[in-house]
């Protein structure tokens, strides 16, 4: 059985304000989860070859729910994603593990040489993703983890798939400060909010770039966040965002 939270109830006020929405998409795409380095824009310019490895049982359900939530990214964002014809052609992994497969797959699919860090990877994670980019920023390969049975028990099945899938689309860090969103881990959400729709729109937005500093950034998404108040798009992001992906099976 499938336990997730949803939240339809109207969200607070306080995310639509353009510095919150600046400030939020700074913290979520310029930094990162493991690290105090801050990042450029990172995104997929080319399209998204995906391809399913499973290494526990339940494989009908798992693509289920990941090709909704894939579809639902695509629709979004206008980045083509699809089925790798063969594994050497895919540019995104995702991994149906389990807990006592997971050191194992850090090592290999992640390449941690370092017994320390795989440790406290273990120890402090349900799932997990690791991305590399091309020198400019743009996206080369994703690998995502979803230790099935770890995930179950936590309750977080469906938003590990949710939050692993959406920040490997260039969104990687998690923030206490942004919410509603899939990246507040103190936030109830398992599905894309509102807020997370408006990052999203933003990250793929044309006039930004893969590679383009924080500096760079900001007066450009000054401009996207009044061209979307003009067009309606952030009053609208929620019921926008309901209506798509795995929202319809709950």
């Amino acid at each position: 059985m499938v336990c997730i939270n949803i939240v339809f109830a109207e969200e607070p006020a306080h995310w639509v304000k353009t510095d919150y929405l600046i400030d939020s998409f700074i913290d979520v795409a310029l930094n990162n989860e493991y690290s105090a380095a801050e990042s450029t824009v990172r995104r997929w310019d080319s399209p998204i070859n995906y391809y399913f490895m499973h290494r526990s049982l339940d494989k009908e359900l798992h693509e289920q729910l990941t090709l909704l939530h894939l579809q639902h990214l695509a629709a979004i964002t206008d980045v083509k994603i699809q089925a790798a014809p063969h594994k050497n052609k895919a540019n995104l992994f995702i991994i149906f593990s389990n807990e006592a497969s997971l050191n194992h797959d850090l090592q290999h699919e992640f390449k941690i040489k370092s017994a320390q860090k795989r440790e406290q990877l273990v120890r402090h994670s349900v799932c997990l993703a690791n991305i590399t980019t091309y020198k400019n920023g743009s996206m080369r390969k994703a690998i995502i983890i979803i230790p099935v049975d770890r995930a179950r028990a936590h309750a977080k099945l469906v938003a590990c798939i949710v939050e692993e899938i959406t920040q490997i689309m260039g969104l990687p860090n998690d923030s206490d400060k942004v919410f509603p969103s899939i990246f507040n881990d103190k936030s109830y959400n398992d599905l894309l909010s509102g807020l997370d729709y408006v990052l999203l729109k933003m990250l793929y937005h044309p006039t930004l770039k893969s590679g383009m500093s924080k500096q760079q950034v900001k007066p450009i998404l000054k401009k996207i966040i009044h061209s979307f108040r003009q067009q309606g798009l952030i009053d609208k992001a929620t019921q926008a965002v309901i209506k798509g992906g795995l929202y319809a099976l709950f």
